[in-house]
């Protein structure tokens, strides 16, 4: 017996296979699927993609149940489900209680913050009460996330430049990241090369690199954006639990690998309303965590 996770975003798309122990036998990866990001034709090819490479890597006869984060609703995409695991029950998740199983957590109880491309807070009290923050998108929202990280950091450079702020080497990580001649050269990689949300986002890895440096406006980044998620955790919190219960907050997404520069500012402003809260930062992607929920609902029938 073999069950599935797939967990798909804006940027890629992660598929795992696990045996009946809970080990992973097959993964596999792609495109993005999330359509306010990508194209139809592109999220129907990324989904192929990587369900082929999966069903290829082992008996697809013994996949019993795959577990997704994507729009399996659409019948094109539906169809390479069935194609690859033909016998498979198929069974839609929610993105943030993906990340709350790769946390461990694969009861609805909980708030998993997911900060990567986008960012949004989700929680639940229990199956039928849960609420959530975010998830608006870069114009309106998604704030503490890697493309809001990006942008505040060019908005840093160009003040630098003007001399309106503080000195900083991010201004030597933009011209480098974007192959710039000159930082002025920025605006039409932003408004006329129509740059890539996902390429925009990347930057935010520089500015980490920054902070880690000791350079101050890095620093100072990261830590509004750690305070922001933090703030949405807390708005989430009020909805669902009281100061004195205890709950596992759960982080997913790759804004966390800046690691405490973002972590340690969430961490204390959710601490200092929750004291009983948990802060977890999964070792396994939200895909796995997919799977294991399948695997345990197999398992406990």
């Amino acid at each position: 017996m073999l069950v599935a996770g797939v967990d798909g975003g804006g940027t890629k798309t992660e598929g795992v296979i696990l045996n009946e122990a809970g080990e992973v036998v097959a993964c596999a990866r792609s495109g993005g699927v999330n359509l306010n990001f990508v194209s139809l034709e592109e999220c129907e090819r990324s989904v192929a993609e990587v369900f082929s490479q999966l069903a290829s890597a082992v008996d697809r006869e013994q996949v019993v149940r795959i577990y997704s984060v994507m729009l399996a609703d659409i019948p094109s995409l539906r169809s390479y489900i069935q194609q690859a695991f033909p016998h498979a029950e198929w069974r839609g998740a929610h993105e943030h209680r993906a990340v709350l199983a790769a946390g461990g957590v694969l009861e609805p109880y909980g708030i998993g913050v997911v900060a990567g491309t986008g960012s949004s807070t989700v929680g639940w009290r229990d199956e039928h009460r849960h609420a959530s923050v975010g998830g608006w998108g870069m114009l309106l929202g998604d704030e503490g996330s890697a493309t809001d990280i990006a942008i505040q950091a060019l908005r840093a450079v160009v003040r630098a430049v003007d001399g309106r702020g503080e000195s900083t080497i991010l201004r030597e990580e933009m011209v480098d990241y974007f192959g710039l001649k000159h930082p002025w050269d920025i605006t039409r990689r932003v408004y006329r090369d129509n740059l890539p949300r996902h390429v925009l986002a990347g930057f935010a890895v520089r500015v980490s690199h920054a902070a880690d440096a000791g350079d101050r406006v890095a620093q100072r980044i990261l830590r509004e954006a750690g305070e922001t998620l933090g703030n949405d955790v807390l708005v989430v919190a009020r909805k669902l639990f009281t100061p004195e219960e205890a709950f596992p907050v759960v982080l997913g997404g790759g804004v966390f690998r800046a690691g405490e520069w973002v972590i340690a500012p969430l961490r204390e402003r959710v601490l200092a309303e929750y004291p009983k809260a948990q802060t977890i930062l999964p070792d396994v992607s939200p895909a796995v965590g997919l799977a294991r929920l399948a695997l345990k609902e197999i398992l406990n029938r």
